[in-house]
């Protein structure tokens, strides 16, 4: 993915797609932004590109949008999680409130292992870490879907009709 004319549309899609994806009232629609992230940006690419864009090229893209777009969500979330969680309210203590909402049939064990897990230390750091790599995936995962699906609707081009004709270096002299 060294193309530098990536960049603009991935920007711009990931951008969509964590802002939207991050805000609790705009999200109802769940995953469906981040598709339509990778769409746009598939849409923009193929406008600017010279040349026919491949599947492949559309897939890239759209793996590139869905990280940039994991990072945006990942700025918008933490001050909205701060804001609506309240003062002195920590991700240990909802996941106490959580396990003591549970159903009262769960083994006494497993209640009592959960217990011990939130109490160590780092626990909190894990289910962050944990939950922003699950983000990533799916985030990768469904911009490649619509960065294909993108490519598939917006490129009409065929890929040996190209009009982009690159330069090439004429050929070193032969010494005779």
């Amino acid at each position: 993915m060294n193309d530098e004319r990536m960049l603009k549309p991935a920007l711009i899609g990931g951008v969509l797609l964590g802002v939207l994806s991050a805000l609790p009232l705009v999200n109802c629609l769940c995953c469906a932004w981040v598709i339509a992230g990778g769409v746009l940006a598939a849409y923009l690419y193929v406008k600017d590109s010279p040349a026919p864009v491949t599947l492949g090229r559309g897939v890239g893209l759209g793996l590139f949008t869905g990280v940039l777009g994991t990072v945006v969500f990942t700025l918008f979330s933490i001050p909205l999680y701060l804001l609506s969680a309240g003062p002195g309210a920590s991700l240990s203590d909802q996941m106490k409130e959580s396990i003591d909402r549970m159903p009262s049939n769960m083994p006494p064990e497993t209640r009592r292992m959960l217990e011990e897990f939130l109490t160590r230390e780092g626990a909190e750091v894990y289910f962050i870490v944990m939950g922003l790599i699950f983000t990533l995936v799916i985030f990768c995962l469904l911009a490649m879907l619509g960065s294909a699906v993108g490519v598939a609707l917006f490129e009409k081009r065929k890929p040996g009709n190209s009009t982009y004709q690159p330069t090439l270096p004429p050929p070193p002299p032969v010494d005779q």
